[in-house]
């Protein structure tokens, strides 16, 4: 997202600009604060992303001090906020003088219930500067989902209801399983594990299990794309895979419900399941396969549905209005 922000935001907003700077999570806060002296020491706003969450802690605080030091203005950019978290803000709200920024209403909304205000600035998604030309989707047909080896994205439901779909081996499941950034080698691998076990339990043959990073999905080649997870922020995947005309199959929390309802009014419902329920899945995936309907659904209505995405969820928007924050606070 990062990369693709920083590419449009030159021709978004002119008036402002963008740097990025990436730690690595295990280094010192030393380290980075040195960083930011040798090349941000003219940054005159800092935006911080999720820098609330409990992974590299300390270099947070370290990041929010310096920024104090200097009276530069800084934000906690919130792309997802649960009551755990709540600690967290409190101390870079109070002791460290972070504002807070919200990605979406519904984290706003979050915020808000546990005593924090917030500005929303929608996130975006990446975009492709010319709408992608139609595609057939690949033969045998490929049910896909990608997400990093959390518990909250309940990636083993998803093979579960794989196996239940009884779709043959005209159909395969598509996982790109990435690290988690949070809860270490020896949780990744244990979740990897389960995943496995799962494949091995129902004696699937059509199943790949990716680990390599690599390029963004291939939402063109895929006949559904499923994102099971029991709680999101925002989900990128769903949105950038309904602008594909790929029919995205979404557990019901709210961000997703949401986004359906934008996206496909009335018929919301048909691409939503029950958190959890891997035989409702299970339908929903043999229904799509065997019947195309939600895939027609998206072809007949796909320059609405993009309009709406372009419109709601593009990173030129996001870049527009941190801008505008941005020239707001240095007036």
């Amino acid at each position: 997202m990062f990369r693709e922000l920083l590419r449009v935001a030159p021709r978004s907003a002119p008036e402002v600009e963008f740097a990025y700077q990436s730690y690595e999570p295990h280094a010192s806060s030393a380290a980075l604060l040195a960083r930011l002296d040798e090349a941000h020491s003219d940054t005159t706003c800092v935006i911080a992303v999720n820098a609330h969450i409990e992974v590299s802690w300390d270099l947070s605080e370290g990041l929010f001090a310096w920024c104090l030091a200097r009276g530069t203005p800084a934000y906690v950019y919130a792309h997802d906020y649960w009551p755990h978290h709540k600690d967290n803000v409190h101390a870079l709200t109070t002791r460290l003088g972070a504002q807070l920024l919200a990605s979406t209403p519904f984290i706003e909304e979050a915020l808000l219930r546990d005593g924090f205000r917030s500005q929303v600035i929608a996130v975006g998604v990446p975009l492709p500067d010319v709408w992608p030309a139609a595609r057939a989707p690949e033969v045998p047909k490929v049910v896909a989902s990608a997400g990093r080896l959390v518990p909250r994205k309940r990636l083993p439901d998803i093979v579960r209801a794989f196996a239940e779909s009884g779709l043959d081996d005209h159909t395969r499941l598509y996982l790109r399983l990435l690290p988690s950034q949070v809860f270490g080698t020896a949780s990744d691998i244990d979740l990897f594990r389960e995943i496995e076990s799962e494949v091995e339990r129902a004696q699937l043959t059509n199943v790949v299990l990716d680990r390599q990073p690599g390029e963004p999905p291939d939402y063109l080649a895929y006949s559904a794309y499923v994102c099971s997870s029991s709680y999101e922020g925002f989900s990128m995947t769903v949105i950038e895979s309904a602008f594909h005309g790929c029919p995205p199959l979404m557990s019901d929390i709210s961000p997703h419900q949401r986004t359906a309802l934008a996206l496909f009014g009335e018929r919301a419902g048909d691409f939503l399941f029950p958190v959890g329920d891997h035989r409702a899945l299970a339908d929903l995936m043999r229904d799509e396969i065997t019947s195309g309907r939600r895939k027609e659904h998206l072809d007949a209505h796909l320059a609405e549905i993009r309009a709406t995405i372009t419109s709601r969820w593009s990173l030129a928007r996001t870049a527009r209005a941190l801008a505008r924050l941005t020239c707001e606070v240095n007036r």
